[in-house]
């Protein structure tokens, strides 16, 4: 019935021992205004509540498997390098990364760009938040509901919703969560004796008599015997068991005017492939508020600082990356991790040949060598801090106005040394250090005026909200790369003047929205909703700078209807018909939207 009041229950809001009870409404975030039992555009939400107990430390290891539609793929092998995140039927545009909303706050999509090699992954959105701080995750999975949140709601919406603060007395919370991480079995792979019992069936049924190369030849009078008779595995060699660490304390609490919410996060990761691993630590504060009856004020602190060591790379032929991984699968496993001399002693030098049977060691390279002299690490800080104040005008009417302060920070550095490459110490390829740097920030706001049913009827219910949003984005980069040696000539064609490199780059983009959204509920069984959303973008090009988004929704509470009330089996059943238009903004400037 119109102005009822529902009081939703969570444990993580009750606190036994002291009653205190304040009737005021639920503040909600979402650009919408609209009941969650009344949304007729197709959207699933999962409640975090029940993954907490769970072995998952993170966001998309717990929605993993538990919406359909949506895939999750972890970027790479390495700890803390997040998910790639798909939803089908969304992400034909190219892009496999959908907009994150954390409490109601669009986040950042960065730019694709590579601070150190070319396949690591893409500074985006990674779901590094903790995930005891995450109340809830709601996926948008059609055009109709990310209309709503225009070009950058193209490939699908994740809403994040995070714990708030508490009625009562301060309370503490600490977990400890460790775990062991094991490689899965790797694919059969032969052994040295193997390996070249192979070779020679091969020589010997392409040509039948032919002259043995003096690597798979077993020849105790050869120099490198003892380096070429070996049985190594390599994908063992490079493999390790990792452990997880996770640490996490909470505080919250609250009183008639206060609620607050912080938390600490240390989560302390080793890869399963040697040299590898991640250190994350996060904190976050939550507090509201309540001025007057009428009046709430938010603010919302995020801090994130994520420390990796990656895995190592080497490029191949075709000027691709490949790392240890993949070249434990392909290296000859008679080969030796060490050099040895003529008597079989032990150099105390990797084993890393300019020229062997296989090929040429700077592409096919010692993987134990490279994961163990060469360093790859990544520096990651993110900062946020949004402020909300909500006033009630009237009952059915109510604005809110929020801004958001976004500042991300990365850097890499990597060095290869060579000893650990199989090439001549002066190439330019090796003894190169490399630093990338990368920043950005951005300050958005909203301003949303919104209302719910102004008149009392049991049979009709209008609610929507009007909205201006305005967004500026603004990043730049820096690259340096140095290997310049004594007696180095650089005028040396085999040098080609690749001995310090900078490059520099800035991006800029800005962003202005209106938005118009409205539902109607007619006998609490049929629903119409409606969107409509103009994005100014100065990615869209001079003569086409807006971009118009909108969306229908249509629903049918089938279970409440009178000639069904027997069919209990049918619980609480809407069907539900959207459609919407779905666009993104291009990495450059076009001509036509």
């Amino acid at each position: 019935a119109a102005g009822m009041i529902t009081i939703e229950l969570d444990p993580k809001d009750i606190q036994v021992g002291e009653v205190v009870v304040t009737a005021r409404k639920k503040e909600e975030l979402s650009l919408t205004n609209i009941e969650e039992r009344d949304i007729a555009s197709a959207r699933v939400k999962v409640d975090m509540m029940d993954m907490r107990e769970s072995g998952a430390i993170t966001a998309a290891d717990a929605l993993q498997g538990k919406v359909s539609g949506l895939d999750i793929i972890s970027s790479s092998g390495d700890p803390g390098s997040g998910s790639s995140l798909v939803i089908r039927g969304l992400s034909g545009m190219g892009n496999s990364q959908p907009l994150v909303v954390i409490d109601g706050i669009p986040q950042d999509k960065l730019n694709n760009f590579s601070l150190a090699s070319a396949d690591q992954e893409a500074i985006s959105n990674r779901l590094n938040i903790p995930l005891q701080d995450i109340k809830s995750i709601e996926v948008l999975k059609d055009a109709a509901s990310t209309a709503i949140y225009g070009a950058k709601g193209a490939d699908g919406v994740l809403l994040i919703e995070t714990y708030k603060g508490r009625l009562g007395k301060v309370q503490f919370d600490y977990t400890y969560k460790g775990s062991l991480n094991v490689q899965p079995p790797t694919i059969p792979m032969l052994s040295g004796d193997e390996y070249i019992m192979l070779q020679l069936e091969e020589w010997h049924n392409y040509k039948g008599i032919f002259e043995i190369p003096s690597e798979i030849a077993y020849d105790p009078d050869y120099s490198g015997f003892y380096n070429y008779s070996a049985n190594t595995d390599w994908m063992s060699e490079v493999t390790q068991l990792g452990y997880t660490h996770d640490n996490y304390l909470s505080i919250s609490g609250g009183g008639e005017k206060t609620r607050y919410f912080t938390s600490f996060s240390y989560v302390d990761e080793t890869g399963t492939t040697v040299n590898t691993g991640a250190k994350t630590f996060s904190t976050r504060v939550n507090l509201d508020y309540f001025l007057s009856k009428k009046i709430l004020f938010s603010i919302q602190f995020s801090y994130t600082n994520v420390n990796r060591e990656l895995m190592k790379t080497v490029k191949k032929e075709d000027f691709k990356d490949r790392n240890v991984r993949e070249m434990a699968y392909i290296k000859s496993p008679n080969m030796s991790i060490w050099e040895y001399d003529a008597y079989g002693d032990p150099t105390g030098e990797y084993f890393t040949p300019v020229t062997s049977y296989q090929g040429a060691g700077q592409f096919y390279f010692n993987p134990v060598a490279v994961a163990k002299l060469g360093s790859n690490h990544e520096y990651n800080n993110n900062l946020q801090n949004n402020f909300t104040l909500s006033y009630n005008i009237v009952r059915w009417l109510k604005f809110r106005e929020t801004l958001s302060f976004q500042f991300n920070g990365n850097k890499s550095k990597n060095f290869l040394p060579y000893n650990a490459l199989g090439t001549d110490w002066l190439e330019w390829t090796v003894n190169k250090a490399e630093e990338g740097n990368y920043m950005s920030t951005s300050i958005k706001t909203e301003s949303q005026l919104s209302f719910d049913s102004p008149f009392d009827s049991s049979n009709h219910q209008l609610s929507g909200a009007v909205t201006w949003i305005t967004d500026q984005f603004a990043d730049e980069w820096m690259n340096l790369q140095s290997n310049k040696i004594p007696s180095v000539d650089i005028n040396d064609p085999a040098v080609n003047g690749q001995i310090n490199w900078i490059g520099t780059g800035s991006n800029e983009r800005r962003n202005v929205g209106a938005l118009l959204n409205l539902n109607y509920k007619f006998k609490d069984r049929y629903l119409v909703q409606g969107i409509l959303r103009a994005d100014a973008y100065s990615s869209f090009g001079n003569d086409h700078r807006w971009g118009l988004f909108k969306g229908v929704s249509v629903g049918w509470r089938i279970s409440d209807e009178p000639f069904l009330g027997n069919l209990n089996f049918l619980g609480e059943t809407m069907l539900r018909v959207s459609w919407g238009v779905a666009g993104r903004e291009p990495n450059t400037t076009y001509g036509r939207f």
